[in-house]
């Protein structure tokens, strides 16, 4: 792949880069001459020469994690990869609003950009009556949606995703609009080219974060808030957590329940309805059933294909307010109208993140190393930030290798 089209990630950089590389936390004091062997694995990854297309395609076209996780802007060529618990509501949030401004209403009142791109012309841009619904059927006579009614509604939810000083402006769930497929013109697998995510004024985005932190807080949110729906698939992890470990968490009594009991009604207060389990059990259960490929703690660095995507706009959720304003500005958008105080807000601390580790043995840590390898390598974070002053861990290379071949 010839320069313009790489980027290199927070630590090693070209002599010289193109315009369309947006580079973000550059350091300092650099030497091209003197860099460590993460520098060397991070310059390969992002300089391995031209992806193949023949694979980016299968991917784009056939891959449901990437058309669950990826969104498309056509308008303003964007390529956005949402990397879990980074904020992913919120860019949609603004995902949904460009695409309105910029895609839909266009090509509903033929003033359209798109005429150059090449997508399913029988595909119907976004799915009137879902919104209707979502929205509490502001149309109540439109089951026959007009041109002027589709217009009128997008501008209705567009409206919603902008006024903050309306306390119930966002009044629904950003993410069900997607999973529910009422937006098909920004999934990846409505491109009829791949290579055109590779033209010069493409930009791929992604949004990360410390890896231990993002795993603490998917916990935190996902498992030990107690607020999930019954029997719901992370309520369900959680009573498998505590059943698993249930010498640590119930009286012999209550763990002679699962004896009798083969099956649990959902309406069965089993001994385990209300057991939050703790950090390191968790880790330990995911680690070791395969439940590390859930996409709120698997690796992103293997979601969003790092190495094969080469993202050229690459923001930190460390420093989430200054990257974001620098990739609105290439939107047109000014950041303060968007300057929501609790867009980032998650009431917890790095210091609370941190204090999760503790109480992690050696093992423990040292599958955390190697899963999240490349994640730390490639974004430039250090496992040390997350573990206690005196906290040393010893990792040997059949430990990785063997963790490795299994993820």
């Amino acid at each position: 792949m010839t320069q313009e089209y790489y980027l290199l990630v927070h630590g090693v950089y070209p002599k010289s880069f193109p315009n369309n590389v947006t580079i973000i936390h550059q350091s300092s004091n650099i030497s091209l001459s003197n860099v460590s062997s993460s520098d060397k694995y991070r310059n390969n990854c992002m300089n391995d020469g031209k992806s193949s297309i023949q694979l980016l395609s299968s991917l784009v076209f056939r891959s449901e994690i990437i058309n669950y996780l990826v969104f498309i802007l056509r308008s303003e060529s964007i390529f956005y990869c949402s990397v879990p618990k980074v904020a992913t509501r919120t860019f949609l949030k603004f995902i949904t609003y460009l695409h309105i401004r910029d895609d839909l209403i266009p090509l509903l009142t033929h003033n359209s950009t798109l005429r150059n791109w090449n997508f399913q012309r029988k595909l119907n841009p976004f799915d009137f009556n879902d919104i209707n619904q979502i929205l509490s059927s502001p149309m109540k006579n439109s089951s026959q949606p007009s041109a002027f009614n589709s217009v009128s509604i997008l501008k209705l939810l567009s409206s919603r995703l902008t006024d903050f000083n309306n306390k119930n402006a966002i009044d629904f769930d950003i993410w069900s609009i997607y999973q529910r497929n009422n937006f098909p013109l920004t999934r990846p697998q409505t491109l009829s080219d791949v290579s055109l995510l590779f033209s010069s004024n493409f930009t791929r985005v992604i949004f990360v974060r410390h890896p231990l932190e993002r795993l603490a807080s998917a916990y935190v949110d996902k498992i030990a808030s107690l607020t999930n729906e019954p029997f719901s698939l992370y309520d369900t992890i959680r009573r498998d957590i505590c059943r698993k470990y249930s010498s640590f968490y119930l009286t012999d009594k209550q763990r002679s329940y699962y004896l009798y009991h083969a099956r649990i009604a959902k309406n069965d207060e089993e001994p385990c309805h209300n057991v939050v389990p703790k950090f390191e059990h968790f880790i330990d259960y995911i680690m070791s059933n395969s439940i590390i490929a859930d996409v709120h703690w698997y690796p992103y660095s293997k979601l969003c294909y790092a190495c094969l995507f080469k993202y050229n706009f690459i923001g930190k959720y460390e420093t989430i307010e200054q990257d974001l304003a620098r990739l609105l500005s290439k939107f047109g958008l000014e950041s303060k109208h968007w300057n929501n105080e609790n867009f980032f807000r998650t009431g917890k601390t790095k210091e609370y993140y941190k204090s999760l580790y503790a109480n992690l043995n050696n093992e423990l840590l040292c599958n955390l190393k190697y899963v999240y390898e490349d994640d730390l390598t490639l974004f430039d974070y250090k496992m040390e930030d997350y573990l206690t002053d005196k906290k040393h861990i010893s990792c040997s290379p059949t430990h990785r290798r063997q963790l490795r071949e299994s993820i």
